[in-house]
């Protein structure tokens, strides 16, 4: 469809706008992703009335006159671009929703300096690095590395590699859930229509409001002594376990052992193309004060479907940004593993893929407070007695698994697999890397890209 056949399709910028997202979510081929593209092109340079006198157009993007693209402040753009979303027909959330997106698709395609200028008119000043945004896959990773070596120079040039660099702040155990564990998961939470989902009304766009539930640890404890079965929790306090009891997992965080007393859980189901803003996890959302869990673990239950989870060497007390970064792809039977104070998101996927990223997250704390409440909250107390409605999410989770087979408490298929390292994490909006002298930004001030 040309650019000027755009307005004859919708009757307005945001429709445009809202249309583009929605093809981008469910995007099946790369022509899809071209039309999103140029939705947002048109509807960030649609004019409907004027720009203020210091702003002009150009290329779809809103330019200051006076300051161009070296920035103006986020608090004098903001104050310039009024309700009109800077007169393309967009009010200023829709306006900065539709250029972030913009960006995103750029950045995602080796296109982050035509990024800038739109960048700078929304407020940024710094930006994830285009190693994050455009991350490498598994398979890039993996061949840059091998080349034409032997198997023995590989052995090698790992053995060099791990001496050299920094010790990663999360670990990777692949074939961490046995085939049984994984079709019990995927039962649960792999449909967006099942009824985990569905209780707790879940959206993705807008999102839904944090909710997890809380388990003792001496609860599943004291059923492991007493008979070995977890009869109260069944399939889900044998998972739980199997981690607190892992072997690759307590050589690395011994505290977990000695000081975990309760597990949180919590679960997402996202499309391919959304992801997961960078953050600190936090009992109650940091209402009250940020209080960091022991761990926190990610069980991917899905395959290829989602951008990598990142993990920071950032803690919430840093004076400065993270310097270094961890990237790990979804892959079904991986456990993901890092201390819970690090700073660490969900790139959104790049390109098309079919299917759903779907995870399950346990924080294990020394001391979180149980909440009660009616609807879904966080930290509730987990719903024991749903145990009698076969079709629950919660029955489904506690009914122990019938083959014998595949215990839970089997370690010899798990593998520990090094995590990709970024020596990179944030970068100005020329592709520099963020140096230390620069201070650190404020969190609106950078681009995340989701």
């Amino acid at each position: 469809m040309p650019a000027e056949d755009v307005s004859t399709t919708y009757e307005s910028p945001a429709a445009a706008v809202d249309a583009a997202r929605k093809l981008w979510l469910s995007a099946t081929c790369q022509l899809d992703l071209d039309e999103v593209e140029r939705l947002y092109r048109w509807a960030l340079s649609t004019k409907k009335s004027q720009l203020p006198s210091d702003y002009r157009r150009e290329n779809g993007e809103i330019i200051n006159n006076e300051e161009r693209c070296d920035g103006p402040s986020k608090k004098r753009t903001k104050q310039s671009l009024t309700d009109d979303g800077g007169g393309c027909g967009l009010n200023c959330e829709q306006f900065n929703q539709a250029g972030e997106k913009y960006a995103l698709l750029l950045c995602q395609s080796g296109r982050c300096r035509k990024a800038k200028k739109g960048l700078v008119s929304m407020g940024f000043t710094c930006r994830l690095a285009q190693q994050v945004l455009d991350y490498p896959s598994d398979d890039d990773y993996c061949k840059s590395n091998i080349d034409d070596t032997t198997a023995g120079d590989i052995r090698e040039q790992n053995v060099k590699k791990k001496q050299l660099s920094s010790p990663p702040c999360c670990q990777i155990i692949d074939g961490f859930l046995s085939k049984s564990e994984m079709e019990r998961l995927r039962v649960v939470f792999e449909s967006p229509t099942a009824s985990y989902w569905a209780d707790h009304q879940y959206t993705v766009e807008p999102p839904s409001p944090y909710f997890s539930y809380v388990i003792s640890l001496d609860q599943i404890r004291e059923n492991k002594y007493n008979g070995g079965n977890n009869t109260q929790f069944g399939f889900i306090g044998q998972l739980i376990q199997k981690i607190v009891s892992c072997p690759l997992l307590n050589d690395r965080f011994p505290s977990l052992q000695s000081n975990a007393k309760f597990v949180e859980l919590w679960a997402h189901n996202r499309p391919h193309a959304s992801g997961h803003q960078m953050h600190f996890d936090s009992d109650d959302e940091g209402r009250g004060g940020v209080r960091n869990p022991i761990i926190s673990t990610i069980l991917y239950i899905t395959e290829g479907a989602g951008g990598p989870s990142l993990v920071t060497n950032q803690i919430l007390t840093d004076s400065k940004v993270a310097t270094q970064g961890w990237l790990a792809h979804p892959r079904s039977q991986r456990l993901v593993v890092f201390d819970g104070r690090y700073l660490h998101g969900v790139v959104p996927g790049k390109g098309v893929r079919e299917g759903r990223r779907v995870t399950l997250m346990m924080a294990f704390w020394d001391d979180i407070r149980i909440r009660d409440g009616d609807g879904p909250g966080s930290a509730r107390p987990f719903p024991t007695s749903a145990i009698s409605d076969t079709s629950s999410w919660a029955s489904q989770l506690m009914s122990p698994l019938s083959d014998s087979n595949n215990s839970c408490s089997d370690y010899e298929s798990c593998v520990e697999t090094d995590p990709i390292q970024l020596d990179t994490i944030y970068e100005t909006l020329d592709g520099k890397p963020w140096k230390r002298g620069m201070g650190m930004p404020s969190y609106d001030e950078v681009f995340q890209g989701f």
